[in-house]
């Protein structure tokens, strides 16, 4: 019997206490009662059933007036340390005593002025983190030990997921970054420095350090941002290759038609044979470095457009059967023939038709440079579902792919992705020989960025190369 009353002492009541503490609450709040009946049974001034009958009357009337009291405190007390350890917060019920008290609506509105906090405090970190992870640039923020303390997405993409607690040593292993953020922790003033890394690839970063303005609860103690510089170092150095190379080009025939002309004011003043010899060639570098200058112009021109996408209509077969015809003079010289491989009935290109005039004038006159003599070109075009993988491509069914073919000694193949480079010659002594200015192909390349297609070189030493240029078609379906 004792462990079962006990048991059902400590049941916790709908109000959240337990019967224990109303039947002690009830022992110290009625014991003055029963202190002042003991000594009225003993003088026999109360019967012992008119005690027990008082007593019991008083217990259950007290009962009655205190239990609501205890159920709100009860509640009350939950909800405080609930509230105090950041638990899942519920309204305090105080549905006994809710209207004898200011109390009971103090605390209803403290509950829902902590909710309402408390969710504008996680609309504001769930902001202030989608705005770090947006953010173009990678975001590392480590602990005063160089350990990753969190990241931004940028930053998970490039060195990979789940780098938090991870030393950052392990991850961007670079003895410049590192004694960076341990003089910025040191001295509490941030620095730039740039720096190489090979991990997870070859990179330049520009890294901006700062150190954490506050004490904060994760232990970060340094924001390091680190800005991806690769390509702007290769932009910067290919720009001064390109005015390198510019600069040569044009000075090395200025030099020669100088030397000439020093030389017929000279010397061969009244030589009418070596005066013919030296205007001739006088005349050629001049017309080279014309047609420099109309390279680099029409590169230019196509670089500031290549942003805006052509949507004219082109007929490309037409466009080959003129530019064969302007070059079959240059392949009889050379005892060679244009032979096209293309259907009467093929379909027009979505381009610009100058610009496309431009890229098959290039290629075909390379092919006719660069084949060997008394050999065969043949320019072949297609419609063709087999795109190469580009985002151009990626919800076309069907492209055209328009291919010049020659019979030259071909191109190793180590030079392939470099042939579209400015200024750039497998054999620069050959090019210049045949009158090359080295942008043909990159004039080639950047048109058919502009159109949003892709060029495709293939080629096999002692048998020739292919140049292939994929277009969309002007009534492609998507």
């Amino acid at each position: 019997m004792p462990d079962k009353m006990e048991t059902i002492a400590h049941m916790p009541t709908r109000a959240g206490f337990s019967w224990g503490i109303l039947v002690k609450s009830l022992m110290i709040i009625t014991s003055p009662a029963l202190i002042a009946l003991i000594p009225a049974v003993a003088l026999d001034a109360l019967s012992l059933d008119a005690f027990l009958y008082s007593y019991c009357t008083i217990l259950v009337i007290t009962a009655f007036i205190l239990k609501p009291f205890l159920a709100n405190i009860s509640s009350l007390t939950q909800y405080v340390n609930n509230l105090a350890e950041d638990r899942q917060l519920e309204e305090p019920s105080f549905k006994h005593l809710n209207t004898i008290s200011d109390l009971p609506a103090a605390l209803i509105t403290l509950h829902h002025s902590w909710e309402k906090k408390k969710k504008h405090t996680a609309s504001l970190i769930t902001e202030y983190g989608t705005l770090v992870d947006s953010l173009p640039d990678i975001l590392i923020m480590c602990d005063k030990d160089q350990k990753i303390v969190r990241t931004n997405r940028m930053a998970r993409e490039v060195f990979g997921q789940n780098l938090a607690g991870k030393p950052l040593i392990g991850i961007i292993p670079n003895d410049e970054l590192l004694n960076g953020i341990a003089a910025v922790m040191e001295e509490r003033r941030g620095r730039s420095l740039e720096f190489h890394t090979d991990l997870p690839k070859p990179c330049d970063f520009r890294a901006i350090i700062e150190a954490f303005p506050a004490a904060s609860a994760e232990g970060i103690a340094a924001i390091i941002t680190l800005n991806d510089v690769t390509e702007l170092r290769r932009v910067s150095k290919m720009r001064a290759d390109f005015v390198a190379n510019a600069s040569h080009e044009i000075r090395t025939p200025l030099a020669s038609i100088k030397g000439f002309i020093e030389t017929l004011l000279g010397p061969a003043r009244n030589d009418p044979a070596a005066q013919e010899q030296f205007l001739t060639i006088m005349g050629e570098q001049a017309t080279r470095m014309k047609n420099l200058i109309d390279d680099l112009l029409t590169l230019s021109k196509i670089e500031m457009n290549e942003h805006t996408t052509p949507d004219g209509k082109t007929d490309i077969l037409q466009v080959i059967r003129k530019e064969k015809e302007a070059f079959s003079w240059a392949a009889q010289a050379k005892g060679m023939t244009i032979k096209l491989d293309i259907p009467d009935d093929f379909p027009p290109v979505l381009g610009e038709e100058n610009e496309l005039r431009q890229v098959m004038h290039n290629l075909i006159g390379n092919a006719i440079k660069y084949g060997n003599a008394n050999t065969e070109v043949i320019i072949t075009a297609r419609v063709t579902s087999a795109l190469p993988e580009t985002p151009h491509f990626a919800k076309l069914h069907r492209g055209v792919c328009v291919a010049v073919i020659d019979n030259g000694e071909g191109i190793p193949r180590q030079h392939l992705p470099r042939l579209t480079e400015r200024f750039y010659r497998v054999d620069s002594a050959r090019t210049r020989t045949i009158g090359g200015t080295g942008l043909g192909l990159a004039i080639v390349k950047h048109i058919v960025n502009r159109h949003r297609g892709v060029l495709t070189i293939d080629s096999v030493v002692g048998e020739g190369s292919t140049f292939s240029i994929y277009l969309q078609a002007y009534d492609q379906e998507e």
